[in-house]
């Protein structure tokens, strides 16, 4: 690492925020005194923002606004309360309903995207998982099928799905509502871009409603909570699991 002149952390919230701090620390520590760090990050936390500057000197802070004379988002967004055991099931029924083109379901371990995929293909749905543990061949064949419309959804871990921009993605389900808002917000920007329509779908339990509050205080838009609809009520996850 002697010879590194520029040191460039894509996505730094989330490298950050997921426990790499200290294998960050060591990383910078090998560097050579003159290299340059570049941090980048479509959000940047006050929590991050001081984790970052620790890896800075003098920093300068560009900001890049969104282009404003583009066409916002049209992304309704809904969050159904479930228990957890009948999530996959009310999974399974509202993607039947909502017919989604391509659709991208987020779950926030490696273990818990494996387990969701073969549990929907078991289902009869067309899908592929996408996380860290993939090499590169297996997460461009993935891209390749979700692009020409080969598989019906993706479900992905929040680092996988990074960057990720596909004009045919019109669902964004989160199977749990993420602790941190700007993840959220970072989700569902998936879908809804250029002026085309997206679908945010959210699953949660009651005593995760107080994040709901979060997310909307940090979007400024209330987001509707249905707690008896019968795609995913218990009682009525039972009928249609018993039809």
């Amino acid at each position: 690492l002697s010879q590194v002149q520029f040191f460039v952390m894509d996505e730094a919230d989330e490298m950050l925020d997921m426990g790499f701090a200290e294998e960050l620390e060591e990383l910078t520590a090998a560097l050579p005194e003159t290299h340059q760090t570049a941090l980048f990050s479509a959000t940047l936390p006050e929590r991050i923002l001081e984790i970052a500057n620790k890896h800075l000197k003098n920093p300068k802070h560009i900001v890049i606004e969104k282009n404003t004379t583009e066409e916002a988002p049209r992304v309704p967004q809904v969050a159904y309360v479930v228990a957890r055991p009948h999530r996959l099931a009310a999974l399974a029924r509202i993607l039947e309903v909502e017919e989604a083109v391509l659709a991208i379901c987020f779950a926030r371990t490696r273990v818990e995207v494996d387990e969701v995929t073969e549990a929907l293909r078991a289902r009869g749905f067309s899908v592929e998982a996408l996380h860290g543990g993939l090499d590169q061949a297996s997460r461009d064949r993935v891209m390749k099928r979700a692009k020409n419309g080969s598989i019906e959804l993706i479900v992905a871990t929040d680092v996988a799905a990074r960057g990720i921009d596909l004009e045919n993605l019109t669902h964004v389900v989160n199977l749990g509502l993420p602790a941190s808002p700007e993840t959220y917000v970072h989700r569902i920007d998936r879908t809804g871009r250029a002026g085309h329509e997206g679908v945010a779908i959210s699953f949660c339990e009651s005593e995760e409603l107080p994040y709901l509050k979060d997310i909307q205080k940090l979007i400024g838009k209330n987001i509707p909570v249905v707690k008896d609809h019968p795609f995913v009520t218990t009682e009525g996850i039972k009928a249609q699991e018993e039809k």
